[in-house]
């Protein structure tokens, strides 16, 4: 029996429901920054993520509010989605299965309009929103599945690591799983700043499409092995060294950095991001703490909560609000607003945006510029955790386990 689907519209503060249930904003959160007001710092940091004065969007000149974020994001966006080693349609593809998941009406638009200038015909857009097993040849499958995989669970199965093992290089891998992952981001951002289509890019979201709704996690199950074996200190490329000051805290992660030396060029640009998230963000150490935490604890990332368990102790955080991480926003003992923070963690993760009656108690204590290092710092947590998960890193000696709840 066919089941008729209705959109569903809710008129409150711009906001409407999908016909698949999920929220969409309908005018922008964050008002764009008008080129007429753009410095030359914001320019540079636009000229960071790869884009022209014909390619710049909305992202970018909603960004252009925050230039500490442009050129902290810029190096990642721009070797990803300019100079990574996978195929361009093959990203297309993907980009735009992250694009429907996510019900990212900037990202597909914006995704659509290159799709058809390579090619990509009306069937074909609408198949990638059915999904991996609609009349599909092996590849494109493979590579739909990844993608769900990734966005479902913050993991690459045994499976789809095999296929791609047998046509991808270690350094293509790393590129499919950053490039997913950098999409999520692009959604999660666009999503809850309300982020809008450009006018010039007609395409939206397929409607109607019967039998789709938002995919739950499958398992928690993650490779107990090693899948990219570290190399060794002593064997890395000076332009690893480089990049890695083992004079800080992060010595202590050979297992991370190991891996990670197999791909200089995506660990130069990933860098930059982090030190963004880390020293870079407007938001206070324990907001972002808390956050960070979550966002491993819901992605089942144990590598990246055990790292940031040591880390937060250092700033702070007791055992007891650990373990409330781990509960949720639910968790007796939170503040007012600490219940806000977390439940936004849990919503953007869920959902890929922030609700709007949860949005509205975050403008309450937080600027624009917070509130874009608020999605950035959960987002740039799910884009770590779906890489070590899907990579196999296994948390150094003496890391403890996730805690039993």
């Amino acid at each position: 029996m066919q089941r008729m689907v209705v959109p569903l519209v809710v008129f409150m503060w711009g906001v409407v429901l999908s016909s698949t249930g999920q929220m969409q904003v309908l005018s922008p959160r964050i008002a764009p920054l008008a080129e007429s007001e753009w410095t030359a710092n914001v320019r540079s940091g636009i000229s960071g993520f790869g884009a022209t004065t014909q390619s710049v969007t909305n992202l970018h000149r909603t960004l252009a509010r925050h230039p500490t974020a442009l050129h902290g994001l810029g190096p990642l966006n721009a070797y990803l989605m300019g100079r990574s080693m996978v195929a361009a349609v093959d990203q297309l593809l993907m980009g735009l299965r992250v694009a429907w998941l996510c019900r990212s009406p900037m990202l597909w638009a914006t995704l659509a309009y290159e799709a058809r200038q390579m090619g990509i015909n009306e069937d074909e857009l609408r198949r990638v929103a059915t999904g991996p097993e609609t009349g599909w040849g092996d590849w494109d499958s493979t590579l739909l599945r990844a993608v769900d995989e990734i966005y479902r669970d913050s993991y690459l199965s045994e499976k789809s690591w095999t296929e791609f093992s047998q046509r991808y290089d270690v350094q293509q891998l790393m590129d499919v799983v950053f490039s997913v992952s950098e999409y999520i981001m692009l959604s999660m951002l666009s999503n809850s700043l309300g982020i809008q289509p450009e006018a010039t890019m007609l395409d939206r979201l397929p409607e109607n499409i019967e039998g789709v709704g938002t995919l739950t996690p499958t398992t928690s199950v993650r490779f107990k092995e090693l899948r990219l074996v570290p190399i060794s200190r002593d064997a890395w490329p000076d332009e690893v060294r480089a990049i890695i000051d083992f004079n800080d805290s992060d010595g202590e992660m050979p297992n991370f950095y190991g891996v990670f030396a197999q791909h200089p060029r995506l660990l130069q640009a990933f860098s930059v991001q982090s030190v963004h998230t880390t020293t870079g963000s407007a938001l206070s150490v324990r907001d972002r703490d808390l956050v960070t935490l979550r966002t491993g604890w819901l992605c089942r990332s144990e590598y990246g909560w055990a790292r940031q368990v040591r880390v937060s102790r250092q700033h702070g955080l007791t055992e007891t609000e650990i373990r409330r991480i781990a509960i949720g926003p639910g968790a007796l003992g939170w503040t007012p607003f600490e219940m806000i923070l977390l439940r936004a963690t849990d919503e953007l993760w869920r959902d890929n945006t922030i609700s709007d009656e949860t949005w509205n108690e975050l403008e309450m204590h937080y600027s624009p510029i917070q509130l874009i290092d608020l999605v950035i710092s959960i987002a740039s947590t799910r884009m770590v955790s779906a890489a070590v998960n899907s990579f196999g890193v296994q948390p150094e000696s003496g890391w403890e386990p996730f805690p039993v709840l």
